[in-house]
């Protein structure tokens, strides 16, 4: 047991509390992945569940980080294990979806216990259950949390390496800095971007007892390290290849650009649409924790001089805003009641910050336009995963890279990208599913709509498939147009 989480009972009422809060967070993360699937980036599939799919079952949509080696092989190397493991418990894909969808969003209540043990140091009880309820509902947390994204991963290392370093109080104190040298390396490892922000943790939690401190919390930091460098000696040609490839192409080459540049400003602005209501509370609540404040800061600001921008990239500043917004509203309440000269019970405050925080979520889940998006393509080859009778998949005007790719088919089967430079009549006889965006006006050749979904339909028909008409295979046309 934790000191955060010492002299408190788990069958007494704020234990319960706490409990029945972890347990909506991990339902509603589940229960939101299953029931509205979507696409945040193509990222979360291709590079990382499709991979793990070609490395447990030996076939996948290859794109072009993994025919470069930019990418480390750590996470879907797990991955890859949970499918092997899983994929029995259910037809076509859905086993080991599933299964995937669970082990996140366990992981990902890592922000639901850093809240509450950090802001039960710094703010008391009250608080702790207002932080701890405010990360189990949050929207964007719920929503990103069962994502397989290495940044939503990297924030489950990143927080408990912030809480343990800054808590490393004897007994045990070597002990607690080796591990949160692990936490702080393995979140490197996921996410290289986050070095200033691991670098500042090693700082202020050494800088003044450097001699005592820093070997243990360093030793542990290198050791992840250095493995994921070995890691990459095995998998790929040589130590670290992953990272300097990554920089060498993405960084020094400016491949990210293609994807879209943003200003500056971007994720301040971003953040603070997003979020304003906490960001607001947070300034009263970084009072209590400077060190918090200084990490979120490092973060946006690290990622702010990088041309292409994405949310995710500064998702560990969601929890971190939370947790300080919690201690914030504490302190509000605080100094209204000693202004009136009142007092309000630690319950009540309790109750108070958890209806606040909760309303507040959900009117913001109300503007978010990202529950279901890109869904369609996910749902086809959901649905083609458990039709033995396929025998290759067309795609007609639907990118590739909003389809599920293999770890949603899960059928080693041609994907063919219809040929624009052919009717699509002419070449129907090389598949026999086809998915499209936009329902056909006047399918031929026997096909038959199925269903459509958010824009993407799907069409089968019975027979084989004949290759009669030059087609477009997806990876061999991903290597002829380097994506």
């Amino acid at each position: 047991m934790s000191p955060a989480s010492a002299g408190l009972k788990l069958r007494s009422p704020q234990g319960l509390l706490l409990i029945a809060i972890f347990l909506i967070a991990l339902v509603l993360r589940v229960e939101v992945a299953r029931h509205l699937p979507s696409i945040e980036w193509p990222d979360e599939i291709f590079n990382t569940l499709e991979p793990a799919h070609h490395l447990a079952y030996g076939y996948g949509i290859v794109a072009w980080e993994w025919r470069d080696g930019v990418r480390s092989w750590a996470f879907p190397g797990v991955l890859a294990g949970i499918m092997r493991a899983t994929g029995w418990m259910a037809s076509g894909s859905q086993g080991y979806l599933t299964a995937i969808v669970i082990v996140l969003s366990l992981l990902s209540l890592t922000t639901v216990w850093f809240s509450y043990a950090w802001a039960k140091r710094a703010g008391g009880i009250a608080a702790a259950m207002i932080a701890a309820g405010g990360c189990a509902l949050w929207y964007q947390l719920v929503y990103f949390g069962p994502k397989a994204f290495n940044e939503v991963v990297a924030t489950a290392f990143l927080l408990p390496g912030l809480y343990l370093g800054m808590y490393a109080e004897e007994p045990g104190e070597k002990k607690r800095l080796f591990l949160a040298g692990l936490f702080l390396g393995a979140t490197i490892a996921l996410r290289l971007h986050w070095a200033p922000a691991a670098a500042l943790a090693v700082l202020y939690f050494c800088h003044k007892r450097w001699a005592s401190r820093a070997p243990a919390l360093l030793a542990g930091l290198l050791l992840i390290v250095v493995a994921s460098g070995l890691l990459d000696a095995f998998t790929w040609s040589y130590p670290f290849q992953s990272y300097i490839r990554y920089v060498q192409i993405v960084v020094g080459h400016g491949r990210s650009s293609s994807y879209g540049v943003e200003p500056w400003y971007w994720y301040l602005v971003s953040l603070a649409k997003s979020l304003w209501p906490m960001l607001l509370l947070a300034l009263a609540g970084v009072r209590r924790n400077a060190f918090l404040g200084w990490v979120a800061l490092v973060i946006v600001a690290s990622h702010s001089v990088i041309g292409h921008k994405e949310f995710r990239y500064v998702y560990p500043v969601i929890p971190i805003v939370i947790t300080l917004a919690a201690l914030g509203f504490v302190e509000i309440v605080s100094a209204l009641t000693a202004m009136r000269k009142t007092t309000l019970s630690p319950r009540l405050i309790m109750v108070t910050g958890l209806l606040v925080f909760t309303i507040t979520s959900g009117i913001f889940a109300r503007w978010f336009f990202r529950w279901g998006q890109s869904s369609g393509g996910l749902i086809a080859f959901d649905r083609l995963s458990r039709d033995p009778s396929v025998c290759a998949v067309g795609l007609y005007r639907l990118p590739w890279d909003l389809t599920g790719g293999y770890v949603h088919l899960h059928r080693n089967v041609p994907v063919l990208l219809a040929n624009p430079n052919l009717s699509l009549e002419r070449q129907m006889l090389n598949f026999n599913a086809l998915v499209t965006l936009g329902p056909l006006a006047d399918p031929k050749m026997g096909f038959q709509n199925v269903g459509c979904w958010n824009g993407v339909c799907l069409y089968r028909r019975s027979g084989p498939c004949f290759a009669l008409t030059p087609f477009y295979e997806v990876n061999k046309m991903l290597v002829l147009s380097d994506q």
